[in-house]
């Protein structure tokens, strides 16, 4: 194994743990037509019978990079696939290296000017493996910015999912150019993620108050303790993405009604794995939605939107930015917690209808603010509640038929 191969394996591990086709298109047009990058000009291409770098092998990859970087902006595609991303990316690793071990590729890469350092034997199977544990780590960073923003409202995964593949594309360039310096950079930046990463979770975990009854460590903003089910004397409030507030609420009702609209449990204050309306906490084992209840969470959001919807006629006053601002405030406020409660399938088609509304009145918005922010936000409320409730009652259908047949 040579040095020039030793350098692509390294390098290329936290692209392929960044994206599964994007690096492997980028790496077969490299071999292919080597003159389309810069300083690479004089650079022969592989033999025509490298299977690299023939046009269906590359038709095929250019087709799965360009659906990756569409689908990726897009959250419900983005939940789908990023558990299976994480046995995909180290498998297209494996495809793309070994097709390098090919004579006539290893002859291209010689003539480019890959930076060198004392050879490390570094065997595929560990940058295979190194490529899975990446994966899984940007899954987990995935899943943290979904609980910041779930519905993506703060478009937070799609400037996100953009810096990717811009880190992508300029990763590729620099393992070109300067190899030992990308490898430098990416190992840098893995290593502070993981340390921002470690000093999140230190820091949640140090805000979290000891009950009073049997000294069990709890959220700062749960009801009752997670182990004897006591209430808490000192219960703070949570915030818009889920963090605690630095205030101590007043009405409990309240606050376990705006626990169960960021999907937590009323009681506990733990995340929902399930989108399901009746479940037991798997922390807890508390009855989601036995108290409060479904009827006292839509009349909550009723009243919020009863008031948005009349911030937003005066907003709509202000061109364009007063449009904007009503939407964001909505889908925070009303939209996101119906939605938290709907399978991302069955959603698609309704929010391909919305997008469609949204760019209709975004439209009229421009100079009719005024009516087209109240209209768009008494439809789009209507949908998503009419879909919340439809689900509640399917749910609530089967349990009783459920409890039925048990008796």
């Amino acid at each position: 194994m040579s040095i020039v191969q030793i350098v692509t394996i390294i390098g290329s591990i936290p692209l392929f743990s960044l994206r599964t086709f994007l690096p492997a298109f980028l790496t077969a047009l490299l071999l292919t037509y080597p003159e389309y990058f810069p300083g690479l000009e004089g650079v022969p291409a592989v033999s025509e019978e490298a299977f690299i770098s023939r046009n269906w092998v590359l038709i095929v990859l250019g087709s799965l990079s360009l659906l990756e970087i569409i689908g990726d902006k897009n959250t419900d595609v983005r939940n789908l696939l990023k558990n299976a991303e994480t046995y995909l990316k180290p498998i297209a690793f494996l495809a793309i290296n070994l097709s390098l071990l090919d004579e006539t590729s290893v002859e291209v890469l010689q003539e480019v000017q890959w930076a060198a350092f004392d050879p490390l034997w570094v065997v595929l199977a560990f940058g295979a493996l190194m490529v899975h544990w990446l994966a899984t780590l940007r899954r987990d960073f995935l899943d943290f910015l979904e609980d910041i923003d779930e519905d993506d409202n703060l478009f937070i995964g799609r400037i996100t999912s953009w810096i990717e593949d811009s880190l992508v594309v300029f990763g590729f360039l620099l393992l070109i150019w300067t190899g030992i310096i990308m490898v430098i950079l990416y190992a840098t930046a893995i290593a502070f993620f993981v340390f921002i990463r470690k000093r999140y979770d230190k820091k949640l975990e140090e805000q979290k108050l000891k009950c009073f009854n049997c000294g069990e460590k709890n959220l700062p903003f749960a009801v009752k303790c997670v182990n004897c089910k006591k209430l808490q004397p000192q219960i703070y409030a949570i915030g818009i993405f889920g963090q605690k507030k630095e205030e101590l609420i007043v009405n409990v009702e309240k606050h376990q009604l705006n626990l169960l609209s960021h999907r937590k449990c009323a009681d506990c204050g733990n995340k929902l794995d399930s989108n399901r309306l009746f479940q037991n906490c798997h922390f807890c084992g508390n009855a989601h939605f036995q108290s409060p209840t479904v009827k006292e969470f839509i009349k909550n959001q009723d009243k919020k939107f009863y008031k948005i919807a009349g911030l937003s006629f005066l907003l709509g006053f202000v061109p364009v930015v007063g449009f904007l601002t009503s939407a964001v405030i909505a889908n925070i406020h009303l939209f996101s917690p119906y939605r938290r409660y709907i399978p991302k399938g069955s959603s698609f088609l309704t929010k391909v209808f919305i997008k469609i509304l949204t760019f209709l009145f975004f439209v009229v918005g421009i100079a009719l603010g005024f009516i087209a922010a109240p209209v768009y936000i008494v439809l789009r409320y209507y949908i998503w509640k009419k879909k919340f409730q439809s689900r509640a009652g399917k749910s609530a259908n089967f349990l009783s038929s459920a409890e039925k047949t048990t008796t």
